[in-house]
């Protein structure tokens, strides 16, 4: 029987709320920021500028 497998990288998810789950060890994750600070406002503006215009 053949398998009819989406083409042209056509695909349907589906999925559903399963359960919050505690964090590992209790400790919250965390990373550093990879943009610019919207709490830092000048600097944030003055990216987003550069971001538009350049």
């Amino acid at each position: 029987m053949a398998s009819r497998a989406p083409v042209r990288g056509e695909a349907e998810w589906e999925s559903a709320f399963d359960r919050y789950a505690p964090v590992g060890d209790g400790a919250t994750p965390s990373r550093p920021r990879t943009d610019h600070n919207p709490f830092n406002r000048k600097e944030y503006l003055l990216s987003v500028v550069r971001r538009v215009t350049g």
